[in-house]
């Protein structure tokens, strides 16, 4: 009987996944139309609200936004989101358009722009003399966000947000290996106005979003945070709202804000650039934003780059703190795509918006589409897990006395001391163990995603798993704290 109990909780979550499984979905098992695809797996991939383009030949093929932001509002296409790490995608298009024209010498040091540009000393990859723009660019620099403070919330502007990687020990010789850096990007953003003698913000608006006729976008994040809407985080796929205020130093690596009806004029052009009359880059220049830039790092100019032939296709995500966004560019089939969404959790970032931009990318070049994996029945089954999981060790809690009993009443029958001993030595441990876990659990997330996690961060980017394990690891150590106490105490 005993036995049956400790499995019932296993037996709660193995029943609710089973239900989830065999549930009936919704939408059609295979998808044909762009609006029901998204409309559809708005819920199903649990989102609050996104906003989407879809370009081919040049031309707007869909564009439309669904639900809400963090506040309830409806999004729109015109509505401006934080675009993340796609602005990377806009610091590359402005080097290579600077390197064109022979302003920028992408083999030239870092150095040659920035003087004081270094390394600390002592890592493996030198003191930085050696980093080349191109570095920059491909994330290859050497440095790594595990040896300083990628984020460096506290720089006052983007001179001071680079100065800070010369905190970094390099951990590999540069182009040798890839680390993905967002300071490698403010780095590059800082020498973009040397080499150009302008602010970075006007860099962008000439150059880019002038000639696009972005109107709506901005690269100045700290005048436009105001205007943003409220974002969501997600709490087991509960909106949390969210107000996001973007460091004026981030722009150049992800800092931009745009709405989807520009990013279409955006992805228009780079999917068909010689339609253009007037465009930032010429149509024969355009493809090299999409190939690597050294051997070492499959990444273009602010563009990861897969697949060959036809299928080779460019893509990005951003995330940020309420918002999350992924674009995709097929330049040989002359298509792109993005999604904005005004929510953002690591599951969404990992697998909602994936799933997106796959099922989106069928659809365009194949014509139609399966029904994704629902991350929103994820999202509803690990509530119930933690919920359950939490429960068995309130209800074990309560249930230490008359457990504490029984290990005396043991030890009586056998006339032994042996069963407290190895009861108090278990209590011990476990309390130990998950003292040590929640001690250890950001190095090991720090290795699992090769970028540097604290707890701060694993409740900012999925509250609820970072609450469950945490709450998981207090209701131990009090469930073991108190049988010891009970251990302790005389027999009754």
């Amino acid at each position: 009987m005993k036995f049956l109990k400790k499995l019932l909780p296993f037996a709660v979550i193995l029943a609710a996944a089973l239900l989830l499984l065999y549930l009936p979905d919704i939408g059609p098992e295979r998808y044909t139309d762009l609006a029901a695809f998204f409309r559809t797996e708005l819920k199903r991939q649990g989102f609050s609200g996104y906003a989407v383009a879809v370009v081919k030949d040049g031309s707007v093929l869909y564009l439309d936004a669904f639900g809400t932001d963090g506040k309830g509002e409806a999004l729109t296409v015109d509505t401006p989101m934080a675009i993340g790490s796609l602005s990377k995608s806009f610091t590359g298009l402005a080097a290579l358009s600077l390197a064109r024209e022979g302003k920028l010498d992408l083999d030239a040091p870092v150095n040659a722009y920035l003087p004081w540009f270094s390394f600390a000393p002592g890592g493996e990859g030198g003191d930085g003399s050696g980093v080349l723009l191109r570095h920059l660019l491909s994330h290859t620099s050497g440095a790594s966000d595990l040896d300083f403070d990628d984020a460096h919330p506290s720089a006052p502007d983007l001179e001071a947000a680079v100065r800070s990687m010369a905190e970094a020990r390099a951990r590999a010789l540069p182009g040798a290996e890839r680390h993905y850096l967002n300071t490698d990007y403010q780095a590059l953003g800082l020498v973009l106005e040397k080499a150009s003698g302008q602010p970075y913000a006007n860099l962008v608006v000439s150059r880019i979003l002038k000639p696009l006729g972005m109107e709506k976008s901005s690269a100045e994040p700290d005048k436009v945070s105001g205007a943003l809407p409220y974002g969501s985080g997600s709490f087991f796929g509960a909106a949390l709202p969210r107000r996001q205020v973007l460091p004026a130093f981030s722009a150049p690596s992800g800092g931009i804000v745009s709405t989807a009806e520009d990013m279409a004029k955006y992805l228009a052009f780079l999917a068909a650039p010689e339609k253009k009359k007037r465009p930032p880059l010429s149509a024969k220049a355009v493809p090299s934003l999409f190939a690597p830039l050294v051997p070492a790092s499959a990444y273009g100019y602010g563009w990861r780059v897969a697949g060959e032939g036809p299928d080779r296709r460019a893509e990005h995500s951003g995330s940020l703190e309420g918002f999350s966004a992924q674009a995709v560019v097929w330049p040989e089939r002359r298509a792109a795509l993005v999604v904005l969404a005004a929510q953002n959790s690591l599951l969404h970032s990992a697998l909602g918006m994936p799933a997106l931009a796959e099922g989106a990318g069928r659809l365009i070049l194949e014509g139609e589409a399966p029904r994704p994996f629902p991350l929103g029945r994820l999202f509803i089954l690990l509530a119930v897990a933690a919920a359950v999981h939490l429960l068995a060790l309130a209800v074990q809690t309560g249930a230490a006395l008359r457990w504490a009993r029984e290990v005396k009443g043991r030890a009586e029958a056998l006339g032994a001391k042996g069963p407290i001993v190895f009861a108090r030595v278990r209590c011990a441990f476990g309390v130990a163990f998950r003292i040590a876990l929640v001690a250890v659990a950001p190095a090991l997330l720090t290795a699992a995603f090769r970028r540097k996690v604290g707890w701060a961060l694993a409740f900012q980017l999925e509250p609820g798993l970072a609450a469950w394990a945490v709450s998981a690891c207090a209701f131990g150590c009090l469930r073991n704290l108190t049988r010891l106490a009970w251990l302790r105490g005389p027999r009754r």
